[in-house]
């Protein structure tokens, strides 16, 4: 080999490109040793993949991995959370370097003194008390109505001063059916624990009573005079009252849910159909408060506002007409109080803790550091992605990554020319909007533009020693920012997450994927084998573009605009081959929980994304083998073919163990499968799984029945 390069390049270039070969080689194969590795200690090799394959892929980092006492689940998603985590803590905490970004210097003086915990002890429930007097709220929990006290005032003032959505939300986003332009966008909101849990006392009785006694506790250190128990019975049985009248999650989902868009002023006088309690409320000085000191004002015919649950609001009038004004004051008061309690004084942060420890099994307080990172992540991320990308990112990935994702809108390309239940014009439609789909990798080139990056963060106050300050001037500043977008056009090209973020996601309204820095990482990425890049984070990126074509996504067209686009016979096709993957998932259930179901329904866009993206990626695989030629082998696993590691590598990202109370959130609230049902309901539905692993037909992982949409 030297003598053939030396004829090309000279004897040193030679010499030195050998060196440089060898050199790659050595790496590639220290990572096939760690990938297989890896794979072999998930192993479960005593259970028949054919009859579990999770357990088969899994069983052995089950036993292995078991919830960290400071977490309620644990995954690979978690573990790489956790690395990325740590790996910022370290660039915060590293000394200054010569000529950082300004908004770099800020991240670095919240996270300081955010960790100053003795300064937040001194300074007490004080600052508490003074924002809850700018909210026009008593200093102490309201013993009766304060007199010139009125809801409109306190939650349209909480809107703008800390972001604070509560009875209802106000947000400026796109108008979903003309996403060139932004639109208020009013709905309906939680109560501050889970509505579904609210709903049914009876069987989250043990979770309402730790939500009580948390309550009860943290009111017994706000204000020793006030009845607790009276006051958290107060707080419980309003917010079961608001739960009541929320449009459910599976009619906001459905295609039958309708939104209104009416000018200001009619929001502000009700609908002619309404109740007459609507007419009771101040719903125009609500909204001057929410916009009070941006450059918006609101113009009663002109603006338009989209409301997104006319009959919560509705109701909402009605219950807020009926309820005694000191019930909805203590609601209000409890209300801000909870969200900035955790800020000042640590026995209100213990409290939180035994609140999650009974309700999640949580065993351990989250270390200072940990929180604060994330929360100077939360707050200057872009800032945070600066660092990280410098240190952590290398620039081949994001162009593989890019390379990975078009093989994979190829590979769905092709399952749409072939499906026999689509027309021509909705499958001309499909192919239109799949090729529009914009690729986000890695991280914006811009953040690395010192100038940029300050401007992005020029209105962002840090007050050094002062966290409570801090996270009122940082709220101001991005509300502000939020607001004013009203009158701006909408950013096509924004990224929806930070560098900083491990998880992948689809914007239906940008009809754009996202792949941040974060999870282009072992092992969802860059393991050396493309069996398992593809079966991994290829599977993950099928996911994302399959959401374009879920149950919700389908609705929105190549611009991200809500639009009927299909005709009346493919739709009628695809809602019953839907209807197959909701029924198939409903019937799945967790040894953890027996009297527990996975609800098929609110997770039928994860289950759609799941298996349309693991064909997506297969496919996709595919491509690559036959650009690439003879695939590699893992050393200590030549008996798999290639198939069937990209299998493997699809289920090992879902290893997981979770403690009994987050897997029951996940189930009753959740819009994801858990990770053993994302991994069972997957494969079953795959006859090229079947065929790779030679399950027999009518094995558990092989059934006769298939649901198969994409």
């Amino acid at each position: 080999m030297v003598t053939e390069l030396s004829k090309v390049l000279g004897p040193s270039k030679a010499l030195n490109n050998e060196r440089t070969y060898n050199y790659v080689r050595i790496f590639i194969n220290i990572l096939l040793l760690f990938t297989a590795s890896r794979i072999l200690q998930a192993l479960n090799k005593d259970m028949d993949p054919c009859k579990d394959f999770y357990e088969y892929a899994c069983g052995g980092w089950i036993k292995k991995n078991p919830v960290p006492d400071w977490a309620t689940s644990w995954d690979q998603l978690a573990r790489l959370r956790e690395q990325l985590v740590t790996d910022l803590r370290e660039l915060l905490e590293a000394d200054d370097e010569e000529d950082l970004p300004k908004s770099v210097l800020k991240a670095k003086s919240l996270y300081r003194t955010c960790v100053n915990v003795d300064k937040l002890e001194v300074d007490g429930i004080k600052p508490i008390e003074r924002l809850l007097g700018k909210l026009g709220l008593p200093p102490r929990p309201p013993q009766q109505a304060s007199e010139n006290f009125t809801w409109e005032e306190t939650t349209g003032t909480g809107r703008r001063l800390m972001g604070l959505n509560v009875l209802l939300s106000v947000q400026v986003a796109e108008d979903v059916r003309n996403t060139s332009r932004n639109r208020v966008v009013i709905e309906q909101v939680s109560p501050g624990f889970s509505d579904r849990y609210l709903l049914q006392p009876e069987q989250f009785a043990h979770e309402l009573a730790q939500y009580h006694k948390y309550i009860k506790e943290m009111i017994t250190i706000a204000d020793p005079d006030t009845d607790a128990g009276q006051f958290a019975d107060d707080i419980v049985e309003f917010s079961k009252s608001l739960a009541k009248i929320m449009t459910p999650v599976e009619v906001r989902r459905s295609g039958t849910h309708l939104f209104h868009e009416v000018s200001v002023q009619q929001f502000v006088q009700g609908s002619s159909g309404g109740p007459a309690t609507w007419k009771e409320h101040d719903w125009d000085r609500y909204l001057k408060l929410v916009f009070a000191n941006t450059s918006v004002t609101l113009h009663p015919q002109q603006d338009r506002i989209i409301v997104m649950d006319l009959p919560y609001l509705q109701k909402l009038a009605t219950l807020l007409s009926d309820t005694k004004p000191v019930i909805i004051e203590r609601f209000l008061w409890w209300s801000v109080f909870s969200t900035v309690a955790p800020m000042t004084l640590s026995s209100f942060r213990d409290l939180g803790f035994e609140f999650s420890r009974a309700v999640f099994g949580l065993q351990q307080r989250t270390p200072r550091w940990k929180s604060c990172t994330a929360n100077v992540n939360a707050n200057f991320g872009v800032a945070l992605s600066y660092l990280y990308v410098k240190r952590h990112f290398d620039q081949d990935s994001r162009q593989k990554a890019i390379e990975m994702i078009e093989d994979v809108r190829e590979a769905f390309a092709a399952t749409v020319q072939q499906l026999d239940w689509m027309d021509t014009t909705t499958r001309l439609k499909t192919l239109s909007k799949l090729k529009a789909i914009r690729n986000f990798v890695g991280f914006p080139a811009w953040l690395l533009t010192h100038e940029q990056l300050d401007k992005h963060y020029k209105h962002a106050e840090v007050v050094e020693d002062n966290l409570f300050e801090t996270y009122l001037k940082l709220t101001w500043a991005a509300i502000k920012k939020s607001l004013e977008s009203l009158r701006e056009k909408p950013d096509r090209n924004r990224w929806v997450a930070t560098a900083t973020t491990v998880n992948a996601f689809y914007s239906a309204t940008l009809n754009s994927v996202t792949f941040p820095a974060g999870i282009l990482q072992p092992p969802f990425y860059g393991n050396g084998i493309e069996a398992i890049n593809y079966g991994s984070i290829g599977a993950i990126m099928g996911h994302e573009v399959t959401h374009g074509f879920d149950d919700q996504g389908r609705r929105y067209d190549e611009e991200g605009n809500l639009k009927q686009w299909w005709s009346a016979a493919t739709l009628e096709h695809y809602h019953s081959k839907v209807q197959c993957i909701i029924d198939q998932y409903s019937k799945y259930h967790m040894p953890q929980l027996p009297n527990y179901t996975v609800h098929g329904f609110n997770t039928q866009g994860e289950n759609i994304a799941d298996n349309g993206g693991l064909r997506a990626a297969l496919r996709a695989y595919s491509l690559q083998r036959r650009r690439a030629g003879r695939a590699a082998a893992l050393p200590g696993l030549p008996h798999l073919s290639p198939d069937q590691l990209f299998f493997l590598g699809f289920a090992q990202i879902w290893c997981g163990n979770s403690t009994v109370g987050a897997l029951k959130s996940k189930m009753v609230e959740g819009v994801h499968s858990p990770n053993k049902i994302r991994v069972i309901g997957t494969l079953s539905n795959s006859k090229e799984f079947a065929e790779a692993w030679k399950c027999p037909k009518g094995s558990p992982m092989n059934p006769e029945h298939k649901c198969i949409l994409w």
